[in-house]
C-alpha cells in the first residue's frame, strides 16, 4: 500500500470517527432538550410567555402552546434521527438553521440579560446564560463539520427505513406530550414531587428569626435584637428552618402568610390551584363543586388557591358559587407546585399523594363515589414515562433487526446471482 493510499485511509477512519462522534454530542443533546421540554410543555408555555413579556409580544395562550410543541418534538426528532445517521442532509442541515436562530438568541440573552435562565432543557437542568451561550457555539462548530463530512458515512438504517424511525419518535413524543400537558408531567423536575410534604419543618434547634432590611440599595440580614434604626426599610421575614427545605410555597389570607394554617398535618385535603385566573373555563366549575361536596362527606377539605389578589378572589367565589375557602399565592409558586389552568393537588396528612389537571378527572367518578375515589385518581408518572420509553426503544431495535435482515437477504441473493 502506496503512502497515499495509507494517508487516505487514515483519513477516512478519522471522518469516520469524528462524524459518529459528533452524531452522538449533538443528537443526545438535542434528544435530552426536546425530550425534557415535551415532558413538561407548560414549562416551555411559561418560559416562552416570559420572552414575549420582555419583548412586549403577548401571545395567545393556544398559539404558544403550538410553538412549544413544535420546538420540544422538532428538537427531539432531529436529534433522534441525527444519532442514528438517519436523513443525514437533511437532518443535519435543518439542527445547523436552528441552532444558528438560537445561537443568536443566546447571545441576545448574555449582552441582555431579560430572563434569569434560557429553558434550554426546562427545569431538568438549568444553567446560566453564559454556560448556554458556550454550549451553543460548540454544537454550531460540530454542526458545521457534520454539514461537510456527515452524508459521507452511512447510518444505522437503509434509506427505505428511514421514515419509519421518524413515524416511531413522532408517536412517542404525541404520547410523552400528551399527559405532560393534559394530566401532569410524568417526570416531575420541580421542588414539590408527589411523596413530598408541605408541611413546613418545625425550628427546632432553636435558630433565631432572622429579618431582612434594604438602605441604598443594600440588603442586610437582623435578629430581632438588632433591628436597625428606622432609616431602613423592611424586606422579608426568614425562618432558618424553612430556609432549608429549599422551597418558596406560600398561601395568603390578605398579606398573612398562612400557609402553616392552612395545610393540615393530619386528614384529607384537597387544593384547588389556578395560576391564573384568565385562562381558566368557567363550566370547570361543576365538576370542583362536585368534589368540594365529596370531600366534605369524608371529613375532609377542599382549599382554593388563586394566583391574584383579593379581587380575584372575590371574582372567583362569584363565578364558582364555592363554599370552601379560598386563599392567594404567588403565581409562580402555584406553578412551581402542579402544571395546570385549574389543577388539584390531593394531600394526606400534609403529603402529596398526587397531583392532576381538573380535565384529566373524569367527572362520572362523582356520580357514586366511594371513600377511595380520590386515591385511586394517583398514577405513577416515572412508571409510565418507562413503560413508554422502552416500548419506543423497542420498536425502534425490531425495526433496526428488521432493516438489517433485509440487507443480509439482499446482499445473499446480489452473491447468488453472481455466481
Amino acid at each position: 500500500m502506496t503512502d497515499s493510499n495509507l494517508r487516505s485511509l487514515r483519513s477516512d477512519k478519522l471522518t469516520v470517527t469524528l462524524v459518529w462522534i459528533f452524531r452522538i454530542l449533538v443528537g443526545c443533546t438535542f434528544i435530552m432538550s426536546g425530550l425534557t421540554k415535551m415532558i413538561d410543555l407548560y414549562g416551555v408555555v411559561y418560559k416562552i410567555e416570559q420572552y414575549l413579556a420582555v419583548w412586549g409580544m403577548m401571545q395567545p395562550r393556544t398559539l404558544v402552546l403550538g410553538v412549544a410543541i413544535c420546538l420540544s418534538g422538532v428538537e427531539f426528532i432531529l436529534g433522534f434521527l441525527l444519532l442514528l445517521g438517519c436523513y443525514k442532509r437533511s437532518a443535519v442541515y435543518l439542527l445547523t438553521m436552528i441552532m444558528a436562530g438560537m445561537l443568536a438568541l443566546s447571545a441576545y440573552i448574555v449582552i441582555a440579560d431579560p430572563v434569569d435562565d434560557c429553558g434550554c432543557f426546562g427545569d431538568f437542568l438549568v444553567i446560566s446564560n453564559s454556560a448556554t451561550f458556550l454550549k451553543n457555539v460548540v454544537l454550531v462548530a460540530m454542526l458545521i463539520y457534520l454539514c461537510l463530512k456527515n452524508s459521507r458515512v452511512s447510518g444505522l438504517f437503509t434509506a427505505y427505513s428511514q421514515w419509519l424511525v421518524a413515524f416511531f419518535a413522532i408517536l412517542y413524543m404525541c404520547v410523552i406530550g400528551y399527559f405532560g400537558y393534559n394530566v401532569q408531567p410524568l417526570i416531575d423536575f420541580r421542588p414539590y414531587p408527589v411523596g413530598e410534604s408541605l408541611i413546613s419543618s418545625s425550628n427546632d434547634d432553636g435558630d433565631e428569626m432572622m429579618f431582612v432590611y434594604e438602605k441604598d440599595g443594600k440588603r442586610e440580614t437582623f435578629t430581632i435584637e438588632n433591628l436597625p434604626d428606622s432609616t431602613w426599610n423592611f424586606v422579608e421575614r426568614v425562618d432558618p428552618a424553612k430556609s432549608t427545605d429549599n422551597r418558596n410555597f406560600a398561601i395568603f389570607d390578605e398579606d398573612e402568610d398562612v400557609t402553616d394554617d392552612v395545610i393540615a398535618s393530619e386528614g384529607r385535603q384537597l387544593l384547588l390551584l389556578i395560576p391564573e385566573l384568565s385562562n381558566i373555563d368557567v363550566s370547570s366549575t361543576y365538576l370542583i363543586n362536585e368534589i368540594d361536596r365529596y370531600l366534605a362527606d369524608l371529613d375532609g377539605e377542599m382549599i382554593g388557591i388563586i394566583g391574584a389578589g383579593t379581587d380575584g378572589i372575590e371574582l372567583w367565589r362569584d363565578i364558582s358559587m364555592a363554599s370552601y375557602d379560598i386563599y392567594s399565592a404567588d403565581d409562580t409558586s402555584i406553578k412551581e407546585l402542579v402544571r395546570g389552568n385549574v389543577a388539584m393537588v390531593y394531600l394526606v396528612d400534609g403529603v402529596i399523594k398526587w397531583k392532576r389537571t381538573l380535565t384529566s378527572i373524569d367527572s362520572d367518578l362523582f356520580v357514586s363515589p366511594d371513600d377511595m375515589t380520590l386515591d385511586r385518581l394517583s398514577y405513577s408518572g416515572l412508571n409510565y414515562f418507562w413503560l413508554f420509553t422502552f416500548a419506543f426503544l423497542g420498536l425502534e431495535l425490531i425495526l433496526w433487526i428488521v432493516d438489517r435482515s433485509g440487507r443480509a437477504v439482499k446482499l445473499h441473493f446480489t452473491r447468488k446471482n453472481r455466481k
